[in-house]
């Protein structure tokens, strides 16, 4: 009789604590820190091309003067890359120095500095690029970390509505300062753009070293 409460008595202590556990699991599991959004107020339903050369845009409290686009004109980067027409192609970004780097096979063509996430975490993994748009609006944020940005040009998506574009709202490269997206310069973002394809692979690597050699300690994918 002694024996069957003691049994008795251990189910009881052991069930809430294996209950615990698995809400603890699960918890890790579904808030794990995997970013949904870049630009939360207009990635739900707003990746689409937008010109707005008459549209002022505003950035940390101050306004800033998009570039105007005109999509009359083709405009051709001043700075090539390789063989736009490759299939070869893979970019990297290294977030531990702030550095792009494009390759075709084993030849490395562009290596630039960028600005990735500063007030949200750009996600590690490895994706593809699901679109390109020569411009469109980002906004998100609130208070004094509100931000709308018109004509954000070379823009291309490669994880939601987290890309590569350019940046014309600050000279900061080579430091965080997105909100999870890389900022690149203009011109770089340009030349990528041109060579780069919808498909092109893109790895965001906690450290990088060469193809092949990726560090990514928590990636999304």
């Amino acid at each position: 009789m002694a024996k069957r409460k003691s049994s008795f008595s251990f189910t009881k202590y052991l069930l809430p604590i294996l209950v615990a556990m698995l809400v603890v699991t699960a918890g890790n599991f579904i808030f794990k820190d995997n970013p949904n959004c870049a630009n939360s107020l207009t990635c739900k339903g707003d990746l689409s091309l937008k010109v707005e050369n008459d549209a002022i845009g505003i950035f940390q409290g101050r306004t800033v003067i998009p570039p105007k686009v005109d999509l009359a004109i083709v405009e051709k980067s001043s700075v090539v890359l390789g063989d736009s027409t490759a299939r070869d192609k893979h970019i990297y970004i290294d977030l531990s120095n702030q550095t792009l780097y494009a390759y075709q096979g084993s030849g490395k063509l562009m290596q630039v500095l960028i600005s990735s996430g500063k007030w949200g975490r750009t996600p590690t993994g490895n994706f593809n690029i699901w679109t390109k748009l020569r411009s469109t609006r980002m906004s998100g944020g609130s208070g004094a970390d509100y931000y709308n940005l018109p004509n954000v040009p070379y823009v291309m998506y490669y994880y939601r509505d987290f890309g590569l574009h350019g940046a014309y709202w600050h000279n900061n490269f080579g430091h965080t300062m997105s909100h999870g997206c890389v900022n690149m310069r203009q011109i770089d973002a340009q030349a990528l753009f041109d060579w780069a394809e919808v498909g092109t692979p893109v790895s965001v690597c906690d450290s990088f070293i060469a193809p092949g050699k990726c560090t990514q300690k928590d990636p999304v994918n």
